[in-house]
Parts: structure tokens; C-alpha cells; sequence
């Protein structure tokens, strides 16, 4: 009977230590690179040539992107023919997205239908001017609940659209029309319009966020590190503290404002999580504080900065594509960078941080902070999907969030043509590695 009792104590040792041997395993896993996967989206039925273009805004409501303005032509080429501007119409385009392949669904809807919805001819009572936004590039958008927010642009090749005076133009993506709110400024405070720049809604706490831009040079100089808080209750902009440097792209989530600059890596600005939180001093930070020669995606404009959630509190940044910049010869760049954030607060990704960075031995490392160029899966396609495998290099694309991924339409090639394709990015489906699965 002893040696019974002793073998099961014995045996439930081995269990409890392999146990704790695999979840160490699961623990140490590095969380980079992120593993993803490149689909293609379907063609659109229909006049699927009216969606090329670049210098747009894309904006995800439900699954659904909403595509805005832009060019048809591209100020990028060098060749005399590509360079006449042509701004496209003030139209809403809608575009259905594919979900993701789940355990629950593993053959997802693949099919993109296109609508759009032309501005219908309504008159402002008070100025008796259109009441809708005009075309327009380069304007900053965002989501707020059901609704589309836009805001500046140019209708030039570098001039800011001055008649608009600071307001935001909301499509209600329910009832299919426009509403306008005004853009007033704190007292002694001017707001120069602008192109170029960033917007982003705070859902929870019904604030917007512009940050930098372009402007009339004998204008609107500086205007490229401002940052602005705007009120949606009150329908007031006011001036947060400019950002350390012009910022190539930005992002927001979790209360958290990110810029990724030229020689200054990515620099945040944590607005808080309530208005009390704000009424103290709000300050710039550097989150990526590795030395220069840390793996770290090459400084480029054009691009795109997406957030891109995992899972159980697991973040990353996701900077993909670009180019155009500087003068002489332009380059152009079609990699894709994920930058770990910190892991959201009470989350399974912030205990599996907290064991790495203090329990486990120093070389495993939670990853915050840290850049790594994802590694692009192959996926297998049906022969009514087969096609181009990767986007290609480009900029001045639409980009947006969707669940675990995010999906870009539009922009310009190396060639200084317009693109008129869709792709989405996603967390690649049945990776083994569960910890890139939080």
C-alpha cells in the first residue's frame, strides 16, 4: 500500500513540474516578430476604377470602410502626364470587409461589395454654399460611434481649404447625410487650416484629437507639432502641448497619443482617462529608449501607423509602407513593422509581462518598446482568388483598424501610379505560438 501512495505522490509531481515546465514555455515564447498574413481583397462589382486613388482618408465603421477624397493622379511621377492634379468627388464610398478566420468561423464571407452614396444638392439657409465638404486630399478623418469626422485638406497642390473654418464635416453612415459642427477656438487662441494632418476620436470620453499638418506658408508656420483637443460637448478646439517634433505618422489608443518622428523615435502623450486627469500638466515621452542600433523601421513618409490588438491586452503598433520623401531620388518601401506597446492594465499580457521582465532569467523580456519587422506568412489561395501576393511598395494609401488586423486601399506605387486595390493585414489564423495570439 506504501509503495502505491508513493507512486502517486511521485507521478503527481511529474505532472504539477511538467505543468509548470509548459507554462514557462508559454510564458518565455517571445511576443516578436508579430506573424501575419496578406489578403488580397476582391475586386468590387462595378466601376471598381472610380476607387484608385491616393491622398484619401479610409475610415472603419462595423466592418466596413469608408473611403473619401483624394487624387486620381499622382504628384509623385516624374513623368509630365502624371502630374496634373485631378481631385476626386465628394463621394462616400462604402466597401464590406472579410472578417477573420475563427475556430467558430473558419470560411468567412470573402466577397467586397461597393456602394457609394454622391452629396445630395442641399444648400446651407444661413450662406446658401453647398452643405457638404467640397474635394479635397490630404484631409485628416476619423470614426466617432456611427459617424465619419473630417476635417481640412487642400483643393490645391499646396493649399490648405480656408472657407471650411476649422469645423468638421460628420457623415452619418445610418441615415446617409451630412451635419456640420463649427470650429471655434479657445479665447486668444488661432487655428490656421491645414492639410497633412492626423485626427482621432476618443469614443468614451467624446474628444477628438488633431495633430500637426501643413499650412499656407505665410500663414500658418509651426503649425506641424500643434496639437489639438476638441471638445465634441462644447464644440470648442483647444491647444495641447505641440509635440517634440513634426511627427511622420501617428496613432491613438488607450488614452495614448503616438508619433513616430525622424530623430526622435516614437514620442507619446498620455491624455488621461478622465477630464479630471487632464486638468493636470500633460507631458511628451520617448517609449522606443533602445540604443540606435536596435532593429528599427527606416524614417519614411507616406506610411501609415495603425493600431493592432491581439488579444488579452496584447498592443502593437503597426507602421507599414511609405516613401516619396525628400528630394532627388525617392525611395519607396514595402515592409510592414509592428512596435510593442505596453500591455493594457489587469490584462493576461500584463501578468505575462510582469513574470518576464522580474521572475524569468534577463535575457526573456517583455518586448515593450521594442521594434521587429513582422514575418509575412504564405496563405493558399483558390484560383478565383489568385493574384499579387503582396501590395507592393506604396504610399499616401487609406489605412485603418479592423479586428486583429488592419486593411489599406489606394495610394501610389514606386512608379507614380495610382493604385486602385484593397488588402487587409491580419494576425496570422493557427500560428503556434500562443502568446502572439493574447
Amino acid at each position: 500500500m506504501a509503495g502505491v501512495v508513493a507512486g502517486a505522490i511521485a507521478a503527481e509531481q511529474i505532472i504539477a513540474t511538467g505543468l509548470e515546465a509548459a507554462a514557462a514555455v508559454v510564458i518565455a515564447a517571445p511576443t516578436q516578430p508579430l506573424k501575419v498574413s496578406l489578403v488580397q481583397l476582391p475586386k468590387p462589382e462595378g466601376d471598381s476604377a472610380s476607387l484608385a486613388r491616393s491622398h484619401h482618408s479610409l475610415t472603419v465603421i462595423n466592418n466596413k470602410a469608408y473611403v473619401f477624397g483624394g487624387q486620381h493622379s499622382s504628384s509623385e511621377s516624374t513623368d509630365s502626364n502624371h502630374n496634373q492634379l485631378v481631385l476626386c468627388d465628394p463621394v462616400i464610398h462604402t466597401l464590406s470587409l472579410p472578417g477573420p478566420k475563427t475556430h467558430i468561423n473558419p470560411s468567412p464571407e470573402t466577397q467586397t461589395s461597393h456602394t457609394s452614396f454622391p452629396p445630395l444638392p442641399v444648400q446651407d439657409a444661413s450662406t446658401g454654399q453647398p452643405f457638404r465638404p467640397t474635394a479635397r486630399a490630404e484631409h485628416a478623418a476619423c470614426s466617432w460611434g456611427n459617424r465619419v469626422v473630417i476635417h481640412g485638406g487642400r483643393d490645391g497642390p499646396s493649399a490648405p481649404i480656408a472657407s471650411d473654418e476649422n469645423c468638421l464635416w460628420v457623415w452619418d453612415v445610418d441615415s446617409l447625410s451630412w451635419s456640420r459642427l463649427r470650429g471655434d477656438t479657445q479665447l486668444h487662441k488661432s487655428m490656421a487650416p491645414r492639410y497633412g494632418h492626423y485626427l482621432f476620436s476618443d469614443e468614451k470620453q467624446n474628444f477628438l484629437l488633431l495633430v500637426g499638418g501643413r499650412a499656407d506658408a505665410a500663414k500658418g508656420a509651426g503649425v506641424s507639432r500643434e496639437v489639438w483637443f476638441y471638445d465634441l460637448n462644447q464644440q470648442v478646439w483647444s491647444a495641447l502641448p505641440d509635440a517634440p517634433a513634426e511627427p511622420l505618422a501617428a496613432a491613438y489608443t488607450g488614452h495614448t497619443l503616438y508619433l513616430l518622428t525622424e530623430e526622435q523615435g516614437v514620442q507619446y502623450l498620455d491624455v488621461r482617462a478622465t477630464a479630471e486627469e487632464r486638468e493636470k500638466p500633460l507631458e511628451w515621452l520617448r517609449l522606443d529608449e533602445e540604443p540606435a542600433p536596435a532593429p528599427r523601421p527606416t524614417p519614411r513618409e507616406g506610411g501609415a501607423l495603425v493600431p493592432l490588438g491581439t488579444g488579452y491586452g496584447r498592443e502593437y503598433l503597426i507602421y507599414l509602407f511609405g516613401g516619396g520623401a525628400g528630394a532627388g531620388e525617392k525611395k519607396w518601401y514595402g515592409d510592414i513593422w509592428a512596435l510593442q506597446l505596453p500591455s493594457r492594465e489587469l490584462s493576461g499580457a500584463m501578468i505575462k509581462d510582469k513574470i518576464r521582465d522580474k521572475v524569468l532569467p534577463k535575457k526573456v523580456k517583455s518586448g515593450e518598446g521594442t521594434w521587429a519587422e513582422v514575418e509575412v506568412l504564405p496563405m493558399q489561395q483558390s484560383e478565383s482568388e489568385a493574384g499579387k501576393v503582396h501590395p507592393g511598395p506604396r504610399a499616401r494609401f487609406g489605412a485603418g483598424a479592423v479586428e486583429k488586423g488592419v486593411v489599406v486601399w489606394g495610394g501610389v506605387n514606386a512608379k507614380g501610379d495610382v493604385e486602385g486595390d484593397g488588402w487587409v493585414i491580419r494576425v496570422a489564423s493557427g500560428v503556434a505560438d500562443e502568446d502572439r495570439l493574447e
